[in-house]
C-alpha cells in the first residue's frame, strides 16, 4: 500500500513534540476532516488516529473506541477492524519518524498477528520501544515531565514484551529500568513515581532482586520519613530480602513509617492509616508493634474524626401507610393483628437493578466509633458485595417503618393489656410464661417509647425463642466441647444459620442475618445494643426486631 504523503506529514508532525497518543489522535482526526483532503488521505489519517486511540490494559490487550468520520465508532479491540486498516498501519509503521509511533504502530500489528512473519512485527516494537524512551528522556522545555512519564510507559511496555515472550533483550531492558530509577534519585527533585514505575515489573522476577535491592535501599533513604513514598519502598525492599531477620528489621521499619504518617494526618485519614499498620502489624506477627497501634488508635476520639451524620428525609406516601393499618383494621382479634404482623415478609430490593436508588450502588467504609476501627473486613466489601448488603439493609428499613405503623395501630384498636398480651403470646406454648411476660412488656415499652426499655426486653426473647423452636423443628442447637472450649448451646448467629434447615423459607433467614447478625451482615441490631455499641436504635428498628419475635412464634413451618 502506498504511503500518502500528506498524512505521514500530518503524523510526524503531530508527534513533534510527542505530546501523548492522544494529541496525535485530535491532530490526525482534525487533519482527516480538512475540506481539501482526497479519499484515499482522509482514510489512512483515520486508521493512524483509530491506532492511537487504543489504550493497552492490564492484560495486554488494547481497547477503544475511535470515532473517525461521522459519528459511529470504530471497532473497540484491533483485531475487529478491517484488513485494510491493518494495511494502512503496516505501511506507516517504518516510515513514520518518532519511534513512539512506530512502536506502537508495529505493536498493535503484532496483537493482529499481521502479515507473514508477525513476530517481527514484536520484536521491532521492542526496539521502537528502547528508542522511544531514549528520545523522550531527552526532552526539555514544558513537555519534559509528561515526556519522562511516557518514556517509562515506553521501557515498561517493551519489558513486558521481552518479558512475556522471552525475548533477549531482556537484561538489557532491565539494566535501561534500573538505570533511570537511580538517574530518578539523582535529579534535583527525585521523581518517586518514576522509581516505582521502573522497580515495580522488576520485582515479578526474583532474578533481579539482588540488583534490585540496593536501588530500593538507596529509594528508601531519599524518601521523608514517614511518607507514603517510604512506607511502598519499604514494602517493595523486603520482596527483595531473602534473610528473615533482615526482613524483620524491614517490617518494624514499615511500622514505623505508617504511624509516623497517621501522626501528621487528622481525622478519618489518620485512623485508616493506623488500620493498615494494625493489619501489617498482626499479619507479620509483630506483637508488640500492635499492641502499639491499639493503644494510639484507643486514644482518637470519635470527635477526632470530623464524620458528619447526614440524614436523607423520606417521605412515605400516605397511602403507604393506610395500607399498613388497613391490614390492622381487616383482622378480627389482638391474635389475629399479631399473627398477621409476624408473618409478613419484607421485600427486598434488586441490587443490580439500574432503576433502584443510586445510593445503594456507593462502596461504604463502615467505622465501630467505640475503638474507633474499622470494621469492613469481610469479602462483602467488594462493590457489588456491599452493594448486595446496602440493598438489603435499605428494604429492612423500609419494611421497618411499615411494621411500626402496624405495631402502633394495634394499640390504638386494641389497646391490649400486659395480661391479653400474654394470653396470645403463650398460644402455642413456646416459652414459659414467666419469659413471654417479657416480650409483653416489650410491646407495652414499645407503645409508651420507652425504647431502651423495649430493645433490651424484646433482643434476648428473640434469641431464646429461636432456639426453642429449633429444638422442637428437631435442629441441633448444643455444641459440644472441644479443645479448650466448653459445650454450649448454639449463639445467635448459629441460630440465624440453622432456620433454612428447621423449614424457615426466604426472605426469612436473609430478613433476620440482615437485621441481627453480625457486622458484615448489615443492621447488626444484636450485637450493637447488647454490647452497648450504639445509641439507642431508632422505633422503627425496635419494630423489626418485635417482629422477628411474632415471627418465631407465629409463623408455620412444614411438618
Amino acid at each position: 500500500m502506498a504511503v500518502q504523503v500528506t498524512a505521514l506529514k500530518t503524523m510526524d508532525g503531530a508527534s513533534a513534540p510527542f505530546i501523548s497518543y492522544t494529541h496525535m489522535v485530535t491532530e490526525l482526526a482534525a487533519a482527516a476532516e480538512a475540506d481539501d483532503r482526497t479519499e484515499a488521505e482522509r482514510e489512512h489519517l483515520h486508521a493512524l488516529g483509530a491506532a492511537m486511540f487504543f489504550v493497552q490494559q492490564p492484560n495486554r490487550s488494547f481497547m477503544g473506541s475511535y470515532r473517525g468520520a461521522g459519528s459511529e465508532a470504530w471497532a473497540s479491540t484491533p483485531d475487529q477492524l478491517p484488513p485494510g486498516v491493518h494495511a494502512v498501519w503496516n505501511a506507516y509503521a517504518d516510515v513514520t519518524t518518532h519511534p513512539a509511533v512506530s512502536a506502537r504502530l508495529h505493536h498493535l500489528l503484532w496483537t493482529v498477528k499481521h502479515g507473514d512473519q508477525p513476530f517481527t512485527h514484536m520484536q521491532t516494537a521492542i526496539a521502537h520501544y528502547r528508542n522511544a524512551a531514549s528520545l523522550l528522556l531527552a526532552e526539555a522545555g514544558p513537555h519534559a515531565q509528561a515526556s519522562r512519564w511516557h518514556a517509562v510507559d515506553a521501557l515498561r511496555t517493551a519489558h513486558d514484551l521481552a518479558a512475556a515472550y522471552r525475548q533477549p533483550q531482556l537484561t538489557d531492558i532491565t539494566t535501561e529500568m534500573l538505570d533511570l530509577a537511580a538517574a530518578a534519585l539523582s535529579w534535583p527533585e527525585p521523581d518517586h513515581g518514576v522509581i516505582t514505575g521502573m522497580t515495580e515489573p522488576l520485582l515479578e522476577d526474583k532474578n533481579t532482586h539482588p540488583r534490585l535491592r540496593p536501588l530500593l535501599q538507596r529509594a528508601v533513604d531519599h524518601c521523608p520519613d514517614g511518607s507514603l513514598q517510604q512506607v511502598e519502598c519499604l514494602k517493595d525492599l523486603r520482596r527483595t530480602e531473602p534473610d528473615p531477620d533482615a526482613q524483620r528489621g524491614i517490617d518494624e521499619r514499615i511500622i514505623t513509617a505508617l504511624i509516623g504518617h497517621a501522626e501528621g494526618q487528622e481525622g478519618l485519614p489518620q485512623l485508616v492509616r493506623l488500620e493498615e499498620a494494625a493489619v501489617f502489624a498482626r499479619d507479620h506477627g509483630l506483637v508488640d508493634a500492635l499492641d502499639r497501634v491499639r493503644r494510639i488508635q484507643q486514644k482518637i476520639n470519635p470527635q477526632d474524626l470530623g464524620l458528619t451524620r447526614i440524614r436523607t428525609q423520606i417521605n412515605l406516601p400516605t397511602a403507604f401507610l393506610n395500607s399498613a393499618r388497613a391490614v390492622i383494621d381487616a383482622t378480627d382479634s389482638l391474635d389475629q393483628a399479631l399473627r398477621t404482623i409476624a408473618v409478613t415478609p419484607p421485600v427486598f430490593v434488586d441490587p443490580v437493578d439500574p432503576g433502584q436508588h443510586g445510593l445503594l450502588q456507593l462502596p461504604s467504609l463502615r467505622l465501630n466509633l467505640n475503638g474507633p476501627l474499622v470494621t469492613n473486613t469481610s469479602d462483602t466489601d467488594s462493590p457489588a458485595g456491599q452493594s448486595l448488603i446496602n440493598a438489603r439493609v435499605f428494604s429492612m428499613e423500609f419494611h421497618g417503618l411499615l411494621i411500626e405503623a402496624q405495631l402502633d395501630h394495634v394499640k390504638e384498636r386494641f389497646a391490649p393489656t400486659t395480661d391479653q398480651l400474654l394470653t396470645v403470646l403463650t398460644d402455642p406454648p413456646l416459652a414459659p410464661a414467666s419469659r413471654m411476660r417479657g416480650l409483653a412488656r416489650a410491646l407495652h415499652a414499645f407503645w409508651e417509647h420507652d425504647d431502651d426499655a423495649a430493645i433490651a426486653l424484646v433482643l434476648p426473647r428473640v434469641e431464646g425463642l429461636l432456639r426453642r423452636r429449633l429444638q422442637e423443628a428437631d435442629v441441633a442447637v448444643i455444641q459440644h466441647a472441644q479443645g479448650d472450649r466448653p459445650g454450649q448451646v448454639s449463639q445467635l448467629g448459629s441460630l440465624i444459620g440453622s432456620m433454612t434447615e428447621a423449614g424457615y423459607p426466604e426472605p426469612w433467614p436473609t430478613a433476620f442475618r440482615t437485621l441481627l447478625g453480625g457486622p458484615t451482615d448489615g443492621i447488626n441490631l444484636r450485637n450493637d445494643v447488647l454490647h452497648d455499641l450504639a445509641d439507642t436504635p431508632s422505633r422503627h428498628r425496635i419494630a423489626l426486631a418485635l417482629q422477628a419475635a411474632l415471627t418465631v412464634l407465629f409463623l408455620p413451618l412444614p411438618e
